[in-house]
């Protein structure tokens, strides 16, 4: 699958003002699509899921 950006001029993005980067802030892209490789090729590590990251299910009113 393929598509053309109407901002995309060679591998600069005229609506951002600045390199091409799909899925940033500002991209038509954003919210709309996940790009699961780009941190890898970022060399960017990403980060593990904690236990803090996810609420608790205990009842907080004592039961």
């Amino acid at each position: 699958m393929s598509w053309e950006c109407k901002y995309l001029r060679e591998t600069f993005c005229d609506k951002r003002k600045k390199e091409c980067c799909p899925g940033d802030a500002g991209c038509v892209l954003y919210g709309k699509y996940v790009f699961p490789l780009r941190d890898a090729a970022d060399g960017k590590a990403g980060k593990k899921a904690s236990k803090k990251d996810f609420p608790s299910k205990k009842a907080k009113n004592g039961d």
